[in-house]
C-alpha cells in the first residue's frame, strides 16, 4: 500500500487552495512542496490537482484522496496522539468552540459540574464569533462548536446535531404601555400584536448574525417596519438599553438567563415557528470526537433540553 507520511501536506494545499499559499503555512519551500505533490500523484498514478484552474482545484482522483485522508490517516494521527496523552498523564482533552455571549452564560453554569465529574479532563474553550468557528473546526483546533444554525447554513463536510429548537422571545420595557396589553392577550391564548409596536425603536441585531437573519425574515414576511431602528452586534448591549427604556427587541431564549438580571424587562413567546431556531452541536464531518468530547456534547444537549423547559414554565409565569 502507497503510504503518504505527510499527509498535511495535500490537505494544507487543498485548503489554501495553492503551493505557494500552503508552502508558507507550512514553513516549507513552495518547490520541496511541489515536488512531494509530483511525487505523490506519481505513486498514486492519478493527477490530484486541475493545475488549469486559479486557484488550483482537485479533480474527481483528489477528492477522493481527500475523502480518504480525512477518513483514515488523518484521524490515525490524531487517535496516536491522544493515545499517547492518556499513558502519559491519565488525562484526556476537549476542545470546545462557542460564540462570546452564548460562551459567557453557558461555561459558569455547565464547566464546574463536569469538571468535578472528570477531574482528569483538560477543556479547552475557544470563545470566537460564529462564523470564525468554522475555519477553526475545519483546521482542527477545534472538536465541536455550541451555535445556532439556520436551514442551509452549514457548510459542506460538517455534521449538525440538533439540540432543541430555541424560541426567539420579544423583550419589552415594564412601563412601555402595551407591555400590560400584550399580557392580557397572552392570558387569553393569544400572542402579542407587534403592529402595536411600529411607532417605537427597535434596538436588533445585526443581520449579519443568524438571530438577527432570522427575525428579519420574520418582519419582512408579517410586513412589520420599524423606521427607529438601532442595531448592535451584542445581545448584553441590546438588553441594557431595552432595560433603560430606549425600545424593545428580540433575545433567543439562552440570553433570558441575562434579561432575568433586568427587573425592568418583559418577555414574550410571539408563538410563530418562524421565531424558533434551531440550536446544534457542529462538527467536522471527519473529525474524530474522543469519549470525553461526547460526554460534554452530552452534557451541553441535557443542559439545553433543561433550559428549554425551564423558560416554558417561566413565560408562563410572566404572561400570567
Amino acid at each position: 500500500m502507497i503510504q503518504n507520511r505527510n499527509p498535511e501536506y495535500f490537505l494544507t494545499v487543498v485548503r489554501e487552495k495553492g503551493i505557494s499559499r500552503a508552502a508558507d503555512k507550512l514553513f516549507i519551500t513552495q518547490s520541496s512542496l511541489s515536488q512531494h505533490i509530483a511525487k505523490l500523484e506519481a505513486d498514486l498514478g492519478v493527477r490530484l490537482f486541475d493545475r488549469r484552474q486559479t486557484p488550483i482545484a482537485l479533480t474527481p482522483a483528489g477528492e477522493l484522496y481527500r475523502n480518504y485522508l480525512e477518513s483514515s490517516t488523518f484521524l490515525y494521527q490524531r487517535f496516536l496522539s491522544e493515545l499517547s496523552e492518556l499513558s502519559v498523564s491519565r488525562s484526556q482533552s476537549v476542545r470546545l468552540g462557542v460564540g462570546n455571549w452564548r460562551g459567557s452564560i453557558l461555561l459558569p453554569d455547565l464547566l464546574p459540574d463536569f469538571l468535578d465529574s472528570h477531574p482528569q479532563a483538560r477543556v479547552s474553550l475557544h470563545e470566537f464569533p460564529v462564523s470564525e468557528l468554522y475555519p477553526l473546526m475545519e483546521d482542527g483546533e477545534v472538536d465541536f462548536s455550541v451555535m445556532n444554525t439556520a436551514p442551509g447554513g452549514i457548510p459542506e463536510g460538517f455534521v449538525n446535531e440538533m439540540i432543541a429548537y430555541e424560541r426567539i422571545l420579544l423583550v419589552t420595557h415594564r412601563d412601555d404601555p402595551v407591555t400590560e396589553t400584550f399580557r392580557e392577550l397572552s392570558r387569553q391564548g393569544q400572542g402579542p400584536d407587534l403592529r402595536m409596536l411600529e411607532g417605537e425603536r427597535l434596538i436588533s441585531l445585526s443581520n449579519t448574525l443568524t438571530v438577527g437573519r432570522q427575525v428579519g425574515n420574520y418582519l419582512q414576511k408579517n410586513r412589520l417596519t420599524f423606521a427607529d431602528r438601532l442595531i448592535s452586534t451584542n445581545n448584553n448591549t441590546v438588553l441594557r438599553l431595552v432595560a433603560q427604556g430606549m425600545g424593545f427587541c428580540f433575545l433567543v431564549e439562552t440570553g433570558r438567563e441575562d434579561a432575568d438580571r433586568y427587573p425592568e424587562l418583559c418577555c414574550f413567546d410571539l408563538r410563530s415557528s418562524d421565531l424558533a431556531i434551531p440550536l446544534s452541536l457542529v462538527y467536522k464531518t471527519s473529525a474524530y470526537l474522543s469519549p470525553l468530547a461526547r460526554e460534554l456534547m452530552d452534557a451541553i444537549r441535557q443542559y439545553y433540553q433543561a433550559m428549554v423547559r425551564r423558560n416554558s414554565r417561566r413565560l408562563q409565569e410572566t404572561e400570567d
